[in-house]
């Protein structure tokens, strides 16, 4: 599953467009009062105002070279961004993915991750930087509803379960692209935040046109066929 956008919500639009179009140095390619997009790699996230006044906060991840964690890790540390540590471990490793990864925050204290999956053949040799990012790896979704929730999103989605313990998180989609279903009851890996529901919209890429609403959740899916990317 390939995740081409996401358009999340802020309150905090000129500390977030100052730290990813400048501090991050992410290409700003259309900026309003109102909203702004920055390229991701593959990907797009568009920051916008919230309607009401609504604090939301989000996890997700972006993927980079299965070679390039300790330079991305160095990479932010050197911009002034202190990523979260437990016990004084900054990376983690995840046996089950095959993968590692680091979080940290942005101005609006969203969870960020940068994730390397090893299982990929996307090694680089070039200098880590802002291009080395790859895509946009995961959302989170946070439900009320394990069971159901997770079940309706597979189908929304037309998308299995990857990873999960199937009683309160499931990752669903495939290594280039996952969201991350998690039940609100269940504090987010790893600085264990509770999690929240908040309006989130997901662009993917595949062979269907449509759009999905999740009921009773602030979600929206949109499928976008490959030659209209």
């Amino acid at each position: 599953m390939r995740i081409i956008e996401i358009v999340l919500q802020t309150n905090r639009l000129d500390e977030m467009k100052s730290f990813y179009g400048k501090l991050l140095e992410f290409p700003v390619e259309k900026d309003s009062a109102e909203s702004f997009t920055v390229k991701a790699g593959e990907s797009k996230i568009i920051f916008q105002k919230p309607s009401c006044d609504l604090k939301a906060f989000y996890h997700f991840a972006f993927m980079i070279p299965s070679n390039k964690l300790e330079e991305s890790k160095q990479w932010l540390q050197n911009k002034g961004i202190v990523l979260y540590s437990i016990d004084n471990q900054d990376q983690f490793f995840f046996s089950d993915w095959n993968a590692t990864a680091s979080y940290f925050y942005d101005p609006d204290g969203n969870l960020v991750e940068f994730i390397a999956h090893h299982s990929l053949n996307n090694p680089s040799d070039a200098p880590f930087r802002q291009n080395s990012i790859l895509q946009i790896s995961e959302i989170g979704l946070p439900v009320h509803d394990f069971a159901e929730d997770s079940k309706r999103i597979c189908e929304a989605s037309s998308q299995e379960i990857w990873q999960g313990d199937g009683k309160q998180f499931a990752a669903i989609g495939n290594v280039e692209g996952l969201f991350i279903v998690i039940d609100t009851k269940r504090p987010w890996f790893p600085d264990a935040r509770m999690p929240g529901v908040f309006p989130t919209k997901v662009k993917i890429q595949d062979e269907l046109d449509k759009r999905v609403e999740i009921n009773d959740l602030p979600y929206q899916l949109y499928h976008t066929p490959n030659d209209q990317t």
